[in-house]
């Protein structure tokens, strides 16, 4: 009995709750504070971009929060879709982590902010 105590009590935290892989992205809300928020940033990050509504997005819980925003984006030739990551420390500051061009054909991965 002790044994299955253990299990239910241990189940939760190996499975994950809410689907996904255990530390892997989980779906947002793409009303979300935590998703608005790091549009935001992303925008005032890329001021020569324009960002248009996040189509898909997602967090995972590190030490803080990533979060992942899929947007259509205009600014820079053709409009595309991209792919931009944003860290929100345990301390409430932000990161770039990573931004990639989804489309059209062909990846381009923007280094830092001009």
């Amino acid at each position: 009995m002790k044994g299955l105590g253990i299990y239910m009590l241990t189940w939760p935290l190996l499975a994950g709750t809410g689907g996904g892989l255990m530390g892997g992205y989980r779906p947002a809300p793409l009303d979300a504070p935590p998703v608005l928020e790091a549009r935001t940033f992303v925008q005032t990050h890329f001021a020569r971009l324009r960002l248009g509504e996040v189509r898909k997005a997602g967090t995972q819980v590190v030490a803080g929060t990533n979060v992942k925003l899929v947007c259509r984006v205009t600014g820079e030739g053709a409009p595309a879709r991209w792919e931009f990551v944003a860290w929100r420390r345990l301390d409430g500051t932000w990161e770039l982590i990573s931004a990639r061009r989804l489309s059209p054909a062909g990846t381009r991965r923007i280094l830092r902010a001009p």
